[in-house]
């Protein structure tokens, strides 16, 4: 039973490393670094550890390069006997999209991936006005679920080592003997929720919020740092009703930026949410 309980924690990790910064590393361990030199005073949050706040004023991007191409690797979480592990995923289809994912809204769809998981998707033109791409990325595959993958926002350039994180539907099965009984029609949200640093650092203490319509829904935030301290700023949250979701978290009296995800019935949706942009 202590295996399968270290299912939730691993996934909620693991998920995490889905919702990166621009430039971070890939897979990267989740540590405490000091504030950039430049940040501004009140980036400084007494009794904490130094976390990078200076993000939180910047305006919203309004231009980016002319095309955007998303890279990285497909892996899957899975159970071999009622222990979880991570490994690479083959055969799995990586659509990119934008709004309702229809017509010209879809951006294109590459896969399955090799047994090293690794995918690209085309180079996605940002307009003749050059705006960033407010998009996200659906992967597909037999055996496991869907998985949405979200930026904390929108997209202005290339993002490398961008990793997609599934669940088998073995380990989607077995969540119900730790306590996780996920209802059939609803969504899985993992949240990752860091400072402005790169890599970004996750927040410990942080506090989740999933709403839509302004009324908070699905089950209590599982915090994942609970059970392994790398998973400090990663949250699973449980049971959210299909539809537009806003995502956002508070932290010592600071409101992060909030951000609408799709929540889709029997999938899983991964975000970072972030002070600023």
């Amino acid at each position: 039973m202590g295996n399968l309980r270290a299912v939730v924690t691993i996934a909620a990790i693991a998920f995490a490393a889905a919702c990166g910064d621009d430039a971070a590393t890939p897979d990267a361990p989740i540590v405490i670094v000091d504030a950039a030199i430049d940040a501004p005073p009140d980036a400084y949050v007494p009794d904490a550890p130094n976390y990078d706040f200076s993000c939180i004023p910047n305006a919203a991007p309004t231009t980016a390069t002319a095309t955007i191409q998303l890279s990285g690797t497909a892996q899957e979480v899975f159970l071999n006997g009622t222990t979880p592990g991570i490994r690479n995923a083959m055969g799995v289809s990586v659509q990119a999209c934008k709004g309702n994912c229809n017509g010209g809204n879809d951006l294109g769809t590459t896969g399955p991936t090799p047994a090293a998981g690794t995918y690209m998707t085309a180079a996605i033109s940002t307009g003749t006005s050059m705006t960033p791409l407010d998009g996200y990325l659906i992967a597909t595959k037999t055996g496991n679920r869907t998985t949405y993958v979200y930026p904390a926002s929108p997209l202005t350039m290339n993002q490398a080592g961008v990793p997609i994180i599934m669940l088998t539907t073995q380990l989607v099965q077995a969540l119900a003997l730790v306590g996780v009984n996920q209802s059939i029609g609803n969504s899985m949200l993992a949240v990752l929720v860091t400072d402005c640093a790169t890599p970004p650092v996750g927040i410990g203490g942080a506090v989740v919020t999933v709403t839509q319509g302004g009324t908070p829904v699905g089950d209590a935030p599982f915090d994942a740092s609970q059970f392994d301290p790398q998973g400090t700023g990663a949250w699973f949250i449980t049971n959210v009703p299909p539809g537009d979701t806003t995502v956002s978290a508070t932290y010592n009296g600071m409101t992060f930026r909030a951000h609408v995800v799709g929540a889709v019935a029997d999938t899983t949706t991964t975000t970072q949410v972030k002070p600023g942009y």
